[in-house]
């Protein structure tokens, strides 16, 4: 039906009859099967004039026949009577294989086939780069590439197939072909054939400069010689893979190419010498020919020219049946294109995918190689499969065979992809090697990132395949890490497996990737998630009341009154091993448990221990990010009424969730206490969830006052909550803070005094302590009469004894003694039985496999052919190749299983003699023989195994040792000093610096501090003392995770363990020398000796240690190398003059003023020598048409070289961030040190640093408490009451503006915790101390005087511009930083005039100052945005010209810390001219800072940038590009699991459909997503996306007349919508919600539903009124404003004004190049005003809500003819029926 249209001139309360909702649905869906078709029928119309109405209606542009026939038949598919031809699918098929496939008649499998041929390789480079280039600068997306790549890859496959060539495989950029040869006489002719058509490439494609820039250049290996092809696979899925000589010898061929060049191999060239027509040159002595040619580039060429349509291949016109033939040899996504009848280029796209190198090691080419690979296939297909991996292609490119597998491809995307492709892979390496005979190892590579996956070739012969960096990567690593599963980065943080499953492989140099990143050895743990195993090896002795006391609480935790249990005693009594056996008895009873250890180091971290108690409780530790972990507490607490209170987490647990304003609003002290109420309903939740909760604390006198606060919470109204805790006495070494002197004094709260142990359990304890079973006689007296039962005690007396060699242990033997005076007494057996932690160990591991083995055993069960008769022809198989045991494994098996039973013979003569069932704790036993002097000296060293587990070793005195003549010392202290005192001078003072530094302490800072250091010194010292069991390594097992680490050193052991990373070129050097000799972290056994050793030192010497080591770690007080190396603070950075005067140059050039202007080449292009390390600008664009405009390309990427080779890296890498481990570890001690060297200074400034530090990583009550000590120490000098620095003394006097300083931090930190009151009271005091007048109340005179400062800044600026002297720039810099903060607090406070003053102040400062490059960025940034919080756009955009050109400016003296803060000003800079309508200008801002943030890896920083450059991009309706920056923000967000990121990808999905029509995700899927993440705690505390997601829901039931729906969300937007319309999404989203009314306007006047008429009118005058103010500041929308009023008009019959207003927004969008705006305004126009077809009319309801217009087709469609068309009450009446 065509209709001409009418002025409408009904009123609104006018409106034409019409029917319900419901039934209007019901005709509109009548009217879709019958409306079209029976017009064209009523008209005659055929099919053919049916394909001419669409064709002429919907498509533009030169669209190919095959792509136009698909969307024809897709397109009239709803519409009965259209019918179109079938497609010969063998025939589809046939193009995805080669000839020598579609010709092998054997359809057994595996099988081979042999042949003599000519191989052919081609090798493409300069595609990885392409791909970037096209990718991430918005210069065309992936349909453009596509293009690109299959034009000149066609082109040469073409070359080939035209001279009779066989295309065997693609393998990325490369192609393998071939011409077979019936006999060796026809192998000249056939290399002479390969010769002419590599010639023809090189002279006539050698080279290919695209309009990118990137230069395509090609290679070509030729050879010959025997070829072998496998068929091998099921009926499901097959593979081929092409071996032999010929493969081998065209590899090395290629590898002696470079580009341009055509070398042929040694035997090649021996066979067609005598008769070619070619000449050659050597390659060197290697036998190699080069062959002579010429190269031509080929740029100039039509991109179409190498793509002949023509018939090039005749093989493929195969008959129907070889169909189910081809099918296996296809992967599964092209299949699936295929049976819906989609062009494969639809699978051409950036995707975000894991890729999996897996190359096989076998014993080369035999006749058993068809049966391994067979075998080897069946695995890993199994595997694959199981988890929606695909198996992409089988090659033998380089030695091995190599399996390529890729995990995310279209239609098997889900969530787990990343963990389940290193799973997966580590399970085929295991099982490969286990149950195929044959492989001898396998190395697999793993890495996951954006990677080109598509159909490449010719349109006769073309594969699906992999291009780009991530798989280039995939395959260097598969190369350079033999024998391992190996992956990157990416894969290490997307797989979201814990931490404990990687292992950091040594870095290599990775050909083409410069900084590939660490590197992971993926090895999946055994046990549980977070299991730790047991701390001590033996039982607990004695201690009977207090455990029988703590099983009553425990089973009665809920009802006892007592909640804090404190035991308290010396150094040794053993406390630390009585709390592990509390904790581990409650996690008996069904507790949850949290343990920490506190130190002297941790003491002063604010929290730590709460800290850890918490993360263990919520499960935090087995997180590697902050973002995880917020995540994992959001989730945790989503269906509860905690999710606003949640941000009061951030401090304690280094989070960063976004702050409530509740929160925000209220003050210190009820933050406090609503901090406490929070933790106490976690605690209340977990208790619920058990028996109840214990909390273990050792060393707790180490807790700050934070910590002992919330015990005294806990004491007087926990339920259910048992708190353990074990301290020292009070001491003036150890005093308590006064929070823990009240808190003892509660009455919830029971104290215990320590005693030493019965006697009874003293045989016992020395027989632990040395690991035997008895011991001698003399010493349990001597222990009972002497020890007073302190285990400390007893372990050093042992140990010296021992070490002395007083003592000496040796194995038992049957033999009787010939002693009759010697007795041993023996300990009880159940009390020297160690715990049988490896026995559990290896449970969970059995657990584990089960699991796995089950899972496989389902999939298998899925695919009855894969389990049942390819696994059984694998067993035969396996079978048949078995061979006879190795000599190797002959000799590991026989004298090990004679040694196994002479043992366990030994061992059942023991246990007969010692009779385990008697129940006293010591036992007397008969006398034992001696061992002879010649089997003494042999026994430990022959039978390690069973002196190391202790099962029947005993101890006695060494031979002529008279026992009463050993001096004993009385006290432990005493036994200490004297084992000092034994030392020698150089192991004395290693002792001394190590209590220096503390109980833990480094090697490197050890030996820093050390006087007269020699290596070979510190060596030995290491040696004696760790064998004297005074220090020991205290790095935690691999196993080993979190605060509780409570390390055992026996006595007696042979094998010293440490765990340390020994750096590698120390591991080469150390030879013969034990491991322990070269840990690098250490610790004190006994905390006595460390007392001791500190105490010999005299108070001067150990100031100047102090010292000594402060000046250490002042070298470590900086970010960590991830996050650039440098300083946290701010200012701290000092340019040269060159800073100066390259600021003022840049100031001199000349800025643009209007958008005319800005299209000159800019960047960093223009004054720069090095463009490697930052992006570049844009392109050149002319002033000529639109349409022209649109073509060009808009933004550069960050420039690689000339060729187009692999691209720069930097070493940035935001997600391994370590900053918040050298806050909690450096800082403490510098502070620490400084303190105690009586540096008053120092200690100033380091705590001022610390809590500088502390605001920098969110951790804002750390900084307070620093910042607060800082202020007493500086009122302190101030009034006398301590004594001014001594600089002579090497101290520093702090300058007269640091309380300032710490004023602006604590301003600071209030900011970020959202006490804004607060921090401005603070900001303002330290303005004042820094002489900075800031008016109370702000006038037009104030704002005058700046705006005056700055134009004269601009105006002479050599003369302004740097004019601070050197002494007062650090104070200028201070208070631009303070304004800078001034800033954002009145920006928050909406007081944009006094916003405004504080942002012109702070620029003008800064650029007076002109000494810090962050400062000076972020003084233009805060320009910027407040120039555009006042509308002024003008003024935005001239600020932001000047900002960019400063950055070029400064761009040779950028440190790649700074790379941050461009890439903010980037992303300003982009939202103003976003906002400003200038969006080519936005684009390139965006795609720059988009590249920064990649390259830094800063996932937050990334979505930000890419959420805002997604608004360009839909506006200017770039749908390829749209779809590629969709993707990465979906990568980026699952990388980090990011809620809010992840929301605005399907919010993004959901909008290109409405707005544009085309579909990227299923509707849906965008629509629940939407709705169910839209009350989560990240969305809900951004504002601006909850109305923009709102908006959006209820536009899109408008649309689709879900009334109800619709009226719920439009009310829920009005009530989150912003006072001010302030940002362009809150526009974009007031733009939507005015549109939403408008069709509900409509709706109620069809349905002439008068009382809503009346209602809804004024409220679309009112947004009306609303939007027109806000496109004043955000001119992008000011069509779509205009949009909106035609509509209205249309609505009150003004149809004359609404076509004024249509043709004015077309004009205006037109200038502004919004496209988007544009369509929609023609389509308006042309459904409103013209003759137009219903099915144009109606086709956005007809096809977007299916979800069928692919977006592959954005380029190729008029978009005019398909948006949404805005339902008039005539339209509405149309569709309905009704006149």
């Amino acid at each position: 039906m065509v209709q001409k249209k009418a002025p409408h001139n009904h009123s609104p309360l006018e409106a034409p009859s019409a029917r319900s909702s419901a039934s209007r649905l019901s005709s509109l869906e009548n009217r879709k099967k019958g409306g079209l078709e029976g017009s064209l029928d009523a008209t005659g119309a055929t099919g053919d004039m049916l394909n001419q109405h669409i064709s002429q209606q919907l498509f533009v542009g030169d669209i190919g026949p095959e792509r136009k026939t698909s969307n024809l038949r897709r397109l009239r598919s709803v519409i009965p009577g259209g019918e179109a031809a079938a497609a010969k699918r063998a025939q589809q098929l046939a193009t995805h294989t080669p000839d020598v496939l579609i010709a092998d008649q054997d359809t057994q499998m595996p099988h081979r086939k042999d042949t003599n041929a000519i191989t052919f390789f081609v090798d493409v480079s300069g595609f990885t780069a392409l791909t970037e280039k096209y990718t991430l600068s918005g210069r065309g997306g992936t349909d453009k590439l596509t293009e690109t790549l299959n034009s000149y890859i066609g082109a040469l496959v073409e070359c080939i197939l035209r001279r009779d060539g066989d295309v065997l495989q693609f393998a990325g950029d490369a192609i393998l072909a071939m011409w077979a040869c019936n006999s060796e006489a026809e192998m000249p002719a056939k290399l002479e054939e390969a010769t002419a058509c590599a010639v023809h490439i090189q002279e006539h494609y050698g080279i290919r400069t695209t309009d990118v820039g990137v230069r395509l250049k090609v290679k070509v290996g030729i050879a010959c010689g025997e070829v072998t092809m496998f068929f091998i696979g099921l009926r499901s899925c097959s593979q081929f893979v092409i071996v032999g000589s010929a493969v081998d010898d065209v590899n090395a061929s290629e590898n002696q190419c470079e580009s341009g060049d055509v070398v042929v191999s040694p035997m090649a060239w021996a066979m067609m010498k005598a008769s070619t027509c070619y000449d050659a040159d050597p390659r060197g002595n290697t036998g190699f020919m080069k062959v002579r040619h010429a190269v031509r580039d080929d740029s100039d060429r039509d991109s179409k020219e190498a793509i002949d349509l023509a018939s090039v291949r005749q093989s493929i016109a195969v008959p129907s049946s070889m169909e189910a033939k081809l099918t296996p040899y296809v992967i599964p996504p092209v299949l699936k294109k295929l049976a819906d009848d989609q062009p494969l280029e639809y699978l051409s796209e950036m995707r975000q995918v894991s890729i999996v190198f897996c190359q096989l090691a076998t014993d080369g080419v035999s006749s058993e190689l068809p049966s391994i690979l067979q075998d080897a296939f069946v695995v890993m297909h199994k595997k694959i499969t199981a988890v929606s991996g695909c198996l992409n292609k089988v090659f033998a490119f380089d030695k091995g065979i190599t399996f390529l597998v890729i995990f995310g491809l279209p239609g098997f995307k889900h969530k787990n992809e990343v963990a389940h492709a290193l799973q997966c892979a580590d399970a085929i390496s295991q099982e490969l090697l286990k149950e195929v005979t044959g492989i001898n190892r396998v190395s697999i590579g793993v890495t996951t990132g954006p990677t080109f996956c598509g159909v490449i070739g010719h349109p006769a012969r073309h594969e699906y395949t992999v291009i780009g960096r991530t798989v280039n990567k995939a395959a260097r690593l598969m190369t350079n890490y033999p024998g391992v599963v190996s992956c990157d980065e990416d894969s290490y943080y997307h797989s979201h497996l814990p931490i404990q499953q990687f292992k950091k492989l040594e870095p290599k140099p990775l050909k083409g990737i410069p900084n590939p990143g660490n590197i992971y050895h993926f090895v999946p743990s055994d046990g549980e998630l977070g299991q730790r195993l047991p701390q001590y090896k033996y039982p607990l002795l004695g201690r009977k009341e207090e455990i029988k006391d703590f099983t009553e609480k425990v089973k009665n935790i809920k009802e006892t009154d007592v909640r804090i249990i404190v035991f308290e005693g010396e150094s040794g009594i053993g406390k630390s091993r009585l709390l592990d056996a509390l904790v581990s008895l409650a996690k008996k009873n069904g507790c949850m448990v949290a343990q920490v250890t506190m130190t002297l180091q941790l003491s002063g971290i604010r929290g730590y221990a709460l800290n850890g108690l918490f993360t263990q409780l919520l499960g935090l530790h087995q997180y590697r990010t902050a973002k995880e972990k917020e995540v994992h507490v959001m989730d945790h607490f989503k269906d509860k009424r905690l999710g606003e209170d949640l941000c009061l987490l951030n401090d304690l647990l280094q989070l960063k969730l976004p702050v409530s304003p509740k929160i925000a609003q209220s003050d210190g002290p009820t933050r406090k206490k609503m901090t406490t109420e929070l933790l106490w309903c976690i605690l209340k939740e977990h208790t619920e969830m058990s028996a109840g909760v214990v909390f273990g604390i050792d060393n707790a006198h180490f807790m700050d006052d934070t910590t002992w606060s919330f015990l005294e919470t806990i004491s007087s109204t926990a339920d259910a909550v048992l708190c353990v805790l074990s301290m020292m006495p009070p001491s003036p070494l150890h005093p308590l803070p006064d929070m823990a002197t009240q808190t003892l004094k509660s009455k919830g709260l029971t104290h215990v005094r320590m005693k030493g142990l019965e006697n009874e359990y003293l045989t016992a304890l020395a027989c632990q302590i040395l690991e035997v079973k008895g011991v001698p006689h003399e010493v349990v007296k001597l222990l009972q009469e002497k020890s007073h039962g302190i285990p400390g005690w007893c372990e050093q007396l042992l140990g010296d004894m021992f070490q002395n060699q007083f003592l000496r242990v040796l194995p038992i033997t049957s033999n009787a003694s010939q002693d009759k005076h010697k007795r041993i007494v023996f300990a009880n057996p159940t009390l020297v039985t160690k715990r049988s932690s490896v026995l559990r160990t290896v449970a969970a591991s059995d657990s584990v496999h089960a699991s796995s083995s089950e899972t496989a055993a389902a999939a298998a069960a899925a695919v009855p052919e894969q389990s049942e008769k390819p696994r059984a022809q694998m067993m035969a198989r396996r079978e048949s190749r078995a061979t006879k045991p190795s000599a190797a494994s002959a000799e590991a098996e026989s004298p090990d299983g004679q040694k196994k039973d002479k043992y366990r013979k030994r061992a059942s003569v023991f246990d007969k003699l010692l009779g385990r069932d008697k129940p006293l704790p010591d036992v007397v036993m008969p006398e034992i023989a001696s061992v002879p002097e010649e089997e003494e000296e042999e026994a430990p060293a022959e039978h390690p195994l069973v002196r190391a587990s202790g099962s029947n070793m005993i101890c006695d005195l060494a031979p002529g040792i008279v026992f009463a003549n050993i001096p004993i010392p009385d006290t432990m202290r005493g036994m200490m000093m004297a084992t000092f005192d034994k030392l020698k001078p150089f192991e004395q003072m290693f002792l001394k610096c190590g209590a220096i530094l503390g109980n833990t302490f480094e090697r490197q800072l050890l030996e820093a501090i050390i006087p007269n250091f020699q290596a070979r010194k510190v060596r030995s010292a290491m040696r004696r003392l760790f064998e004297l069991r005074i220090i020991m390594c205290a790095t935690a097992p691999p196993n080993q995770e979190g605060h509780h680490n409570h390390p055992t050193a026996q006595v007696t052991s042979k094998s010293i363990e440490c765990h340390c990373d020994v750096p590698p070129i120390i591991a080469a050097l150390k030879s013969s020398e034990p491991q322990y000799v070269h840990c690098q972290l250490m610790r004190f056994v006994s905390a006595i000796m460390e007392e001791l050793a500190y105490e010999t030192l005299m108070e001067k010497q150990r100031q100047h240690l102090h010292r000594n080591a402060a000046l250490q770690l002042e070298g470590r007080a900086h970010r960590c190398r991830s996050c650039g190396g440098g300083g946290f603070e701010h200012g701290g950075t000092t340019h040269s003059e060159a800073f100066k005067v390259s600021m003022r140059s840049s100031s001199m050039l000349p800025v643009p003023q209007n958008q005319e202007q800005s299209t000159r080449r800019s960047r960093l292009y223009q004054n720069t020598k090095d463009i490697s390390m930052l992006p570049g600008g844009s392109m050149q664009r002319s002033n000529q048409s639109f349409s022209k405009q649109r073509r060009r390309s808009r933004s550069s990427s960050m420039a690689p070289s000339e060729s187009g080779d692999e691209e720069e890296s930097s070493k940035l890498d935001r997600r391994a961030c370590k900053c918040t481990e050298i806050l909690a570890t450096v800082y403490p001690q510098l502070i620490r040190h400084w303190k105690n060297a009586n540096m008053v200074g120092k200690t100033v400034y380091f705590l001022s640093a610390a809590g500088e530090a502390a605001i920098t990583l969110q951790d804002n009550s750390q900084a307070l408490t620093y910042l607060r000590e800082a202020q007493i120490l500086v009122d302190e000098m101030k009034t006398g009451a301590r004594p001014l620095p001594d600089p002579d003394d090497g101290d520093v006097i702090p300058v007269w503006w640091q309380d300032a300083k710490v004023e602006n931090l604590m301003g600071q930190a209030y900011l970020r915790m959202g006490m804004l009151e607060d921090a401005l009271s603070h900001l303002r005091e330290a303005l004042e101390m820094l002489e900075i007048s800031f008016p109370t109340r702000v006038n037009i005179f104030h704002i005058w005087t700046a705006e005056l400062t700055q134009f004269l800044h601009q105006l002479m600026p050599a003369h302004y511009l740097g004019s601070v002297d050197q002494e007062m720039a650090p104070i200028k810099v201070e208070a631009a930083n303070c304004l800078k903060h001034l800033t954002d607090v009145f920006h928050l406070k909406h007081n944009e005039s006094v916003c405004y003053l504080a942002a012109l102040m702070q620029l003008n400062i800064a650029e007076a100052a002109s000494t810090d490059f962050d400062e000076l960025i972020m003084a233009y940034s805060s320009i910027i945005q407040a120039c555009m919080a006042r509308g002024r756009l003008r003024q935005a955009s001239y600020y932001s010209s000047m900002a960019v050109a400063k950055l070029e400016a400064l761009f040779n003296m950028m440190q790649e810390e700074d790379f941050a803060t461009a890439a903010s000003l980037y992303t300003i800079v982009l939202r103003m001219k976003l906002a400003s309508g200038e969006l080519y200008e936005a684009l390139d801002n965006g795609y720059i800072a988009l590249r920064i943030n990649r390259r830094i890896h800063d996932g937050e920083a990334e979505l930000a940038s890419a959420q805002l450059l997604s608004q360009c991009l839909l506006l200017q309706l770039a749908v390829q590009e749209l779809v590629d920056l969709s993707r990465r923000v979906m990568f980026i967000a699952e990388e980090g699991s990011h809620v809010l990121g992840k929301h605005w990808y399907y919010l993004g999905c959901l909008d290109t459909l409405i707005e544009a029509g085309f579909s990227i995700e299923d509707i849906g899927t965008c629509v629940s997503f939407v709705r169910d993440t839209y009350s989560d705690p990240s969305v809900r505390t951004e504002r601006e996306a909850q109305f923009y997601a709102a908006a959006t829901l209820a536009l899109w039931y408008a649309r689709t007349d879900s009334w109800v729906e619709c009226d719920r969300w439009i009310a829920v937007a009005e009530e989150v919508k912003p006072v001010k319309a302030r940002c362009v999404v809150t526009v974009h989203g007031l733009c939507k919600l005015l549109e939403t009314r408008l069709i509900r306007l409509c709706e109620t006047i069809v349905e002439q539903l008068y009382e809503e008429t009346e209602k809804d009118e004024p409220v679309v005058r009112q947004y009306l009124k609303e939007l027109d103010k806000a496109v004043e500041f955000h001119k992008v929308f000011k069509p779509r404003y205009l949009h909106m009023r035609a509509y209205f008009c249309m609505f009150t019959g003004k149809t004359d004004k609404a076509f004024r207003l249509l043709k004015e927004a077309v004009v205006m969008a037109d200038r502004l190049t919004n496209v988007l705006d544009r369509e929609w305004a023609k389509h308006s126009l042309y459904v409103w005003f013209e003759e137009v077809s219903e099915f144009v009319m109606t086709f956005w309801l007809r096809h977007s809500i299916q979800g069928e217009l692919d977006w592959h087709d954005a380029k190729n469609i008029a978009q005019s003819k398909i948006m949404y068309t805005l339902p008039t009450p005539e339209y509405k009446s149309m569709l309905t029926g009704t006149s």
